[in-house]
């Protein structure tokens, strides 16, 4: 057994053991709450944004063979797979809308709601030139266009830009405010 002044010597290492494992375990704890929340809806985002841009850039391969074939018959099998490609990017800019929605909704951090809101936007904006291009595929293959078609295209498609800009331009005001960029380009 252990005498009283013995205890004593042991008790202050101790404290300082204890006080050591303490002090590590508050900073793993605040270091994991350092993680954006929301993190997994965050690279579900930004998965889906690279998946749509991938398939855009597939959509843009087909259609560029499309107008170097002659045959009638591979010229609108690659248009449908173009137009295929298009509508499943629309398909995951709108889902990656509904997640920036999902994230605009939490109460923290406070700014959360303006950042989400504005990619919501944005993603819902490229999501419609998407389900544009497939739609203009479809339309062209089945035969002619009417001047109004395009010109409805156009202005849509001129309209989303200047949006776009300027949802990136506040975009870009609030990464720059808060130091992080939580959807990568």
């Amino acid at each position: 057994m252990l005498s009283c002044a013995a205890k004593r010597k042991a008790h202050p290492s101790m404290v300082r053991s204890i006080s050591t494992l303490l002090f590590l375990v508050i900073c793993f704890i605040t270091s994991c709450g350092q993680a954006p929340a929301g993190k997994k809806l965050i690279d579900e985002i930004n998965a889906a944004k690279v998946k749509a841009r991938e398939l855009g850039d597939e959509a843009e391969r087909k259609r560029s063979e499309a107008n170097k074939t002659s045959d009638k018959a591979e010229h609108d099998k690659l248009i449908e797979e173009a137009a295929k490609h298009y509508g499943e990017a629309s398909d995951n800019l709108e889902q990656a809308a509904q997640k920036a929605r999902e994230l605009a909704r939490l109460q923290s951090p406070p700014w959360y709601a303006e950042y989400f809101g504005l990619q919501s936007k944005l993603f819902s904006n490229f999501a419609q030139l998407a389900a544009g291009a497939h739609e203009e595929l479809l339309v062209r293959k089945s035969g002619a266009l009417s001047e109004s078609q395009v010109r409805t295209w156009k202005d849509n498609i001129k309209r989303i830009k200047e949006e776009n800009e300027e949802l990136r331009k506040q975009i870009a005001s609030i990464e720059s405010r808060q130091g992080i960029v939580l959807i990568k380009e």
